[in-house]
């Protein structure tokens, strides 16, 4: 009996303590207070012209762009370029000193030319020579050969030039300097043509294709366009699912465009006409469901609705909608079909 007495106190306890520590917790429990308005940001519905076009920015890159090092060591001798110069393929950007080469060209050229007067001599006499001598004449008359070739490619190294027209950008070497090799000493930068960068989300990236020609606009210029050429889209999405899209745009002297400049295109048609739009942010729901948050009486209200065409940042709205009604455009997460809100 005692026992039993004893089991059912400690059964008793332990419910007891259930309970508290129950309480306890729901005490900690945040319970939000639904007298408490949700801060919102909100438009106000209207008919405005809407537009299907849709504009994406970029930047312009350089279309090729390189940095000129040296094959060799040696001692600046000549400086063929100052920083900003147009120069040509081939132009001279700097020369090194190659005295001592080419002094050793001119014993190799002398060497050579004893070489070929010795062989003669051998061929209009070759009773009077072994096959042995022969044979080294002809062996010496091409080790001078190869040696003078191997010299040319040497001084050769010694001339650095351009690779390609373009714009001396960087000079990083002076008169009297010594350089080794790969030391950069300029970067040359061909502006000819420009690439404009521009990103594009997945749902807009079919509507571009390799090759086709789009017109490309500046801030600089805002009354003349470019002519571009859809260059490379690439086959893979970055993180957020936006594709590349490089628009090849050549340059022209009236209007000279400079890498680094900002650039936009336009897909779609650009003729307006008026209808109820609203921002994307507005939307919930699904894409095959689209609703929206309506402000009424100081309460978010869902409300369906059907959607027509849109653009990067609006959606037109074919159905469910008035203008003067108010939809909620930011703070969305927080809210549910009648919390109240507060417009900022």
């Amino acid at each position: 009996m005692i026992i039993v007495f004893a089991v059912a106190g400690i059964a008793a306890l332990a419910a007891f303590k259930l309970n508290s520590n129950k309480k306890d917790v729901e005490a900690r429990v945040y319970h939000p207070d639904l007298d408490l308005a949700a801060t919102v940001q909100a438009d106000t519905v209207k008919e405005s012209p809407f537009s299907k076009a849709t504009q994406f920015l970029g930047s312009f890159a350089a279309n090729r762009e390189v940095s000129i090092a040296s094959e060799t060591s040696g001692k600046v001798i000549t400086v063929g370029v100052q920083e900003g110069n147009q120069v040509g393929q081939g132009s001279l950007v700097a020369k090194l000193d190659d005295g001592v080469l080419l002094a050793q060209l001119h014993s190799a050229t002398a060497s050579l030319d004893n070489a070929a007067g010795t062989l003669k001599r051998y061929e209009q006499a070759p009773n009077g020579v072994s096959q042995l001598q022969m044979d080294n004449a002809r062996t010496q008359l091409l080790t001078s050969q190869a040696q003078i070739e191997q010299l040319k490619k040497q001084i050769g190294q010694y001339t650095i030039s351009a690779p390609f027209s373009g714009v001396i950008t960087a000079r990083n070497f002076d008169l009297g300097a010594v350089v080794s090799p790969g030391t950069p000493l300029a970067t040359l930068t061909d502006i000819s043509s420009l690439k404009l960068e521009v990103s594009v989300p997945e749902r807009y990236v079919a509507q571009f294709k390799n090759g086709m020609p789009i017109t490309v606009n500046t801030d600089v210029y805002p009354g003349s366009s470019f002519t571009g050429t859809v260059w490379m889209i690439a086959s893979k999405a970055d993180a957020s699912h936006n594709y590349t899209i490089k628009v090849l745009v050549p340059n022209n002297t009236q209007h000279p465009l400079k890498a680094g400049m900002y650039g936009n295109v336009t897909i779609g048609n650009t003729s307006a006409h008026q209808a109820i739009c609203i921002p994307r942010s507005a939307l919930i729901g699904s894409a095959r469901h689209p609703q929206v948050y309506v402000v009424e009486n100081g309460a978010a209200r869902v409300r369906d609705i059907e959607t027509g065409a849109g653009n990067a940042t609006s959606i037109e709205v074919a159905k469910g909608l008035h203008s003067g009604e108010v939809v909620v455009s930011s703070g969305l997460v927080n809210l549910t079909d009648g919390t109240k809100v507060s417009i900022k």
